[in-house]
Parts: structure tokens; sequence; C-alpha cells
């Protein structure tokens, strides 16, 4: 495994759309906390800096990381395909590296792409957090933080389908293309031609809703209102305007399987093509 890091480590310290997208990631994630960090609305039962307060900060960070998996994606697609670019995947073969290693390769360059953007996401959510929190207690602090982790499976998850793509068509243009259509609109208009309980079960679905919108209503209301059942009334899902999909562990689950699905479907076709 460390010559495989050494091996990706050299291509890539050297690559400057690597670094470059790497930078846009985090100035573009940064800019959005800090700019909807000033916007301060405060009327009477309401408070939106609750959203940068624990144990809320962590959905709410996660949220908005989520936008950015895009770029994550190009990024892994980009670093992919120039490996047929510039014939560098051949060229690995003849010097000795299995073709198992070649994809191993490429899913630790997606693992230390998840883990930095889990770690931007977790000390923007601590220092945010201590900010806004009055007397934070490590209750507060850790309740809610397991979304991190759901987070860091979604980042996984959007660069293997990116991976999977370059994989299949050898091209970084056409597969970038090809990704932003699946998220919007092929991918939705193919659900919407099936009943309401299986749209959930589409790959693009099954991942994309693992960081919902957080609750920004009931967050932000400084009192409790609650339907006859007892459930919370200001949800979007009570109010009709999300719709009710799996259950948390039941995201997880699906979402973890397509990514051993799509890079069992990478590792096929690496071994069985021509590189």
């Amino acid at each position: 495994m460390r010559k495989l890091i050494n091996i990706e480590f050299v291509k890539l310290i050297n690559y400057t759309s690597f670094k470059v997208i790497l930078l846009l990631h985090l100035a573009f994630f940064s800019l959005v906390v800090f700019v909807s960090s000033q916007i301060d609305i405060t009327v009477p039962g309401f408070d939106t800096t609750n959203l940068f307060r624990f144990p809320h900060v962590w959905s709410y960070f996660a949220w908005i990381a989520s936008w950015f998996n895009l770029l994550l994606a190009i990024l892994v697609i980009m670093v992919a395909g120039n490996e047929f670019s510039y014939r560098t995947f051949r060229q690995h073969v003849i010097d000795g590296l299995s073709r198992t290693e070649l994809l191993g390769g490429k899913l630790l360059v997606i693992f230390m792409i998840s883990v930095y953007a889990f770690l931007l996401v977790l000390v923007s959510g601590l220092i945010y957090g201590a900010v806004y929190t009055s007397s934070p207690s490590m209750a507060d602090l850790i309740s809610g933080m397991h979304i991190l982790f759901v987070y860091f499976l979604q980042t996984i998850a959007f660069m293997v389908i990116g991976l999977l793509l370059v994989m299949l068509l050898r091209s970084n243009a056409l597969s970038i293309i090809i990704f932003i259509l699946l998220r919007f609109p092929v991918e939705p208009v193919i659900r919407s031609f099936f009943p309401r309980d299986v749209r959930p079960f589409f790959p693009m679905k099954s991942v994309g809703s693992l960081t919902p919108v957080p609750e920004f209503l009931s967050i932000s209301s400084e009192a409790s209102f609650e339907t006859a059942d007892g459930a919370n009334a200001l949800t979007f899902s009570e109010m009709g305007l999300v719709a009710q999909g799996l259950p948390l562990w039941g995201q997880v689950l699906l979402a973890a399987g397509y990514t051993l699905l799509f890079a069992g479907i990478a590792l096929l076709l690496i071994r069985r093509r021509n590189l």
C-alpha cells in the first residue's frame, strides 16, 4: 500500500489541476459558510444562528459540503482519465503493477480526498460551533456528529461513480458531462416514471439523500410546535414539502452497496479491457 501511495502522491503533487480544484472546493465551502453566518434573521420566536450551534451545525455544514461533491467527482474523473490519456496505466503494468493495484491506487486517492472533505467539515463545525454556542457541553458537541461519517460515505460514493464513468468512457470531458446529466436531469426524469416507493432506490437519489436539507424552521424556532400525534409541525416532511424516503440506516446501506457494486464493475473493466 505504501508503494501505491507514493506513486499516487508523486503524480498528484505535480498535477496543477488537482491542486486548483481542491483549493476551489475549500474556497467555495468556506465562502458559503462564512456568508451564511453573516445572515442574521432574528424575529420573535426564530433565530437563524441556531444553525451554527451544536449539534445543528453538523447537519447544516454536511449539507452545504454536499453541494460541492461535484467538484470532487470531477477531480477523480480528471485524475483517472489522465492515466488513459497519457498511457500511464499501461506503463505501470509494464513496470510490474497488477491491474488490481492500478484500481487500488485510485481508490486510495478517493479515500484520501474523502478524508480531506471530512476534516474540512469537522474543523469548520468545531470552530463555528464553539463561537456560536454558549457553554457547549460534550453531549451537544457529539450529538448529531454521525452525519459527518454519512457525508464521508457520500463523498466516496460520488467519486466512485465518477471513477466508473471514466473507466467506461475513457474521456474526461464526456465523463464529466454524463455525470452532471445523471444528477440532473437524466436520473430524475427516469425516476418520475416509477412509483414513489421505488424512486429512493436509484443510485444518484440514494447517495444524494444521505445529507438531506436541514429542518431550518424547527432548528431556528425557539418554541416547540407539535401536531396531534406529537410530531414536530415545522418539519418539511410534516408540511408535505419533502417526500418520505428510506430511514437513514437504509440509505447508508443502499449507498454503501452501490459503492461496492460500482467499484467491482470498475475492477472488472480494468482487468478485461486494453489499457
